[in-house]
């Protein structure tokens, strides 16, 4: 799921996010995935990433299945900027790259996830420093990299981590130009609240998406008959 960075966001599944925590480091080496397509215009990818408390465990741990307690969503976002340099002797010219990568968590029970959500935006980081290419251009610069928890609407009993990750995911998911934003953050915790408070909050955020969701199912299997 991560080998194409070329849709505006992609959705990956959990095992995934997994692969990418518990993965040794010179194992990601040989895993190289292509870079942000060279351009010279701004690009902006991002990737939402289902975050299990799991996650943050031993390897030994997370090699038992059904293991984990709590879900929650960080967005990898990654902004790239490419300018093409000046031609050398020998006619050729080599672009220079930079890439600014931000890592947006949204946990429904703050706090839980913490560090699970640090072991994933780490071995990403790692993935994504090695998958491009330095032959290809003459200069490389990377943005400081941080996860950065974000204000969450936070579920009120111990089963609704699950719904509320898919319902930040639709929510932060359609499109908008918060591109040029200067504070994301704020930006998104915003759009969240809204969706939020649009969707019954408490009372009704978590029934609303569970039927939605079944009726997807049931029509997805009426089409199947």
């Amino acid at each position: 799921e991560l080998s194409n960075l070329n849709a505006s966001w992609k959705l990956p599944r959990p095992p995934t996010s997994a692969h990418h925590t518990c993965v040794k480091e010179k194992k990601l080496i040989s895993q190289k995935i292509p870079p942000p397509p060279t351009t010279t215009h701004h690009q902006r990818k991002r990737i939402f990433l289902p975050i299990s408390d799991q996650f943050a465990a031993s390897r030994s741990t997370f090699a038992r299945p059904g293991g984990g307690y709590h879900w929650s969503l960080l967005l990898w976002e990654i902004n790239t900027r490419c300018e093409i340099g000046d031609l050398d002797d020998s006619g050729l010219s080599k672009a220079s790259l930079s890439v600014d990568v931000t890592y947006h968590h949204f946990d429904s029970s703050r706090g839980v996830n913490a560090s699970a959500a640090d072991a994933v935006a780490t071995k990403l980081h790692q993935v994504l420093c090695v998958s491009i290419s330095k032959e290809d251009y003459a200069v490389i610069s990377y943005g400081a990299f941080k996860v950065v928890e974000c204000k969450t609407p936070q579920q009120r009993n111990g089963y609704d981590c699950g719904v509320f990750t898919l319902g930040f995911a639709e929510a932060l998911s359609s499109p908008s130009e918060d591109g040029g934003i200067t504070n994301a953050k704020e930006y998104r915790e915003a759009v969240l609240q809204d969706w939020f408070e649009e969707n019954g909050e408490h009372a009704k955020f978590a029934l609303r998406l569970r039927e939605r969701i079944c009726g997807d199912i049931r029509e997805l299997a009426a089409r199947n008959k």
